[in-house]
């Protein structure tokens, strides 16, 4: 399984991390947003606004953004929650950072 160990840099939709296995990789997450906005009832339709969006955070697993769903507690309690995205998908949707290659050589 990968995760994310810390965010490097955020730029409106894109998400520049460090991973589990050292490599930085970016996440370009334009698509997945405008795909799950096309329903404004969608959690994820909140980060079309830029600033909601630059509010993410890391939890040494995956990214999200605090308060951006809401979820009943046990005791039936609705209470905020974190809105966050499966690791896997951010892994399989981001793109090896070209720098990763020319540290390591393997680029002349």
């Amino acid at each position: 399984m990968k995760w994310i160990k810390e965010i490097i840099d955020v730029f409106p939709y894109s998400v520049i991390s460090l991973w589990d296995d050292n490599q930085i990789r970016t996440t370009d997450l334009t698509y997945f947003i405008q795909t799950k906005a096309k329903n404004p009832n969608n959690s994820y339709a909140q980060l079309l606004d830029e600033k909601r969006f630059l509010e993410v955070k890391c939890d040494g697993t995956t990214i999200y953004w605090e308060n951006g769903i809401q979820i009943q507690d046990i005791d039936g309690t609705i209470i905020p929650a974190p809105l966050d995205i499966d690791p896997y998908i951010l892994y399989k949707m981001s793109t090896l950072n070209i720098e990763n290659l020319v540290d390591a050589n393997l680029l002349s």
